[in-house]
């Protein structure tokens, strides 16, 4: 008894509390079960006995008839049983709601502007709370915010909540209107543009109108336009940027020796570079001026090469030193065959040699380091093939 006591002591109040529950199966929500919610909703006895104690559930008049009613309805929409546990766990009270009056409405609205599954019950079990908001005062006005914003088009409605499902528990005045308009009427983008814009950066979504500003400056400050297919690009890298980190990413590239010019060209030609972390710049730099031995003026033609991964650049200049040392002349610039996809540099660079220098292979799976070619940097050797 004594024993039993002490490991009773030993056992911190929630956790008691919680055994309790399990043991008992206590009877609450107007006759659901800790057991009913671990067989029927799939939640773990923890989950459950949280579930069954929530006030809202417990003082509700629901049943187990009515909570059965309720899961087949989520199921002939396409929910399953992961969705289901989710939904339940985050808001218990569903159990409780009139699947006919309170849950259908809101299923039927959004199965009629195109959510279908997998999409609803994605978006239903992220944000529960959307079946007991209503219809005419939230879900209708949202949709019309999010179609006019978006140039009018469902699909396009569909493309941001798919990429963004926590902008339907927003309010559509209060968010969804503070920014976007702006882009339209004050920046003079177009409904494609804009759509285009959020495909990119489903953030913009939710930005206010001086953040907006501060991005659009900045973009058109390194040359982009409005209209120009990259300006979307820029605004969507800038927007991940807080001022100050990309000022010392711009910083860091005079550092590393690029003149202003440069630094723009780099932007406009690939303005994903800039999202690239300063020392993955810096050792990619490093690496290609380096032992690869070629130019700013190289990086400058080619940035795409500052986001390709250092193990990659090493294993394809390894290829490049096999195939020089052994008196090959590759097709194409190292720059090139740096930013060509896999397919292409196996196809261009190592199958045709593979027969006759096997070793070719094994520096592309990264078996033979690469230490320079041969204390030449490319740019020497590809001066002297001009001359």
């Amino acid at each position: 008894m004594l024993a039993a006591v002490r490991r009773r002591r030993l056992l911190p109040l929630p956790l008691v509390a919680l055994a309790a529950a399990f043991s008992s199966a206590t009877i609450t929500g107007g006759g659901l079960t800790v057991s009913y919610l671990v067989s029927r909703c799939g939640l773990s006895p923890a989950a459950a006995a949280r579930a069954a104690a929530s006030p809202r559930l417990a003082a509700s008049p629901g049943d187990a008839a009515q909570a059965d009613a309720v899961l087949a309805l989520l199921r002939r929409y396409g929910f399953s049983d992961a969705d289901i546990s989710s939904i339940v766990r985050k808001l218990p009270i569903v159990l409780a709601s009139d699947p006919v009056k309170t849950l259908q409405p809101k299923l039927d609205f959004l199965a009629s502007v195109g959510v279908s599954a997998p999409l609803l019950p994605r978006l239903i079990s992220l944000t529960p709370i959307l079946l007991h908001r209503s219809v005419e005062d939230h879900l209708a006005p949202l949709f019309a915010t999010l179609r006019e914003v978006l140039g009018g088009s469902d699909d396009r409605v569909i493309t941001a909540l798919r990429q963004m499902p926590f902008i339907a528990r927003c309010q559509p005045k209060a968010t969804l209107l503070r920014g976007l308009p702006l882009l339209r009427e004050v920046h003079g983008m177009s409904a494609d543009e804009v759509a285009h814009l959020v495909a990119l950066q489903p953030a913009v979504i939710m930005m206010g109108p001086d953040r907006i500003n501060q991005i659009v400056d900045a973009v058109r400050r390194v040359g982009f336009e409005r209209g120009s297919p990259m300006f979307a690009h820029g605004f969507a890298i800038f927007s991940k940027m807080k001022p100050a980190t990309l000022e010392n990413k711009i910083t860091l590239f005079r550092h590393l020796g690029f003149d202003n010019d440069s630094i723009t060209q780099v932007i406009r030609r690939y303005p994903a570079a800039m999202a690239a972390s300063e020392k993955k710049i810096t050792e990619i730099v490093g690496f290609l001026t380096g032992k690869a031995g070629l130019g700013l003026d190289d990086i400058v033609t080619y940035p795409t090469m500052l986001v390709r991964s250092l193990a990659t650049h090493s294993r394809r200049c390894a290829v490049f030193a096999v195939l020089r040392s052994a008196g090959k002349r590759p097709g194409l610039r190292l720059p090139v065959a740096l930013v060509s996809s896999e397919h292409r540099f196996l196809q261009v660079y190592v199958l045709p040699h593979v027969e006759e220098l096997p070793d070719v292979l094994r520096a592309m799976k990264g078996e033979i380091p690469f230490e320079g070619f041969d204390g030449v940097g490319e740019m020497k050797a590809c001066k002297e093939r001009r001359r």
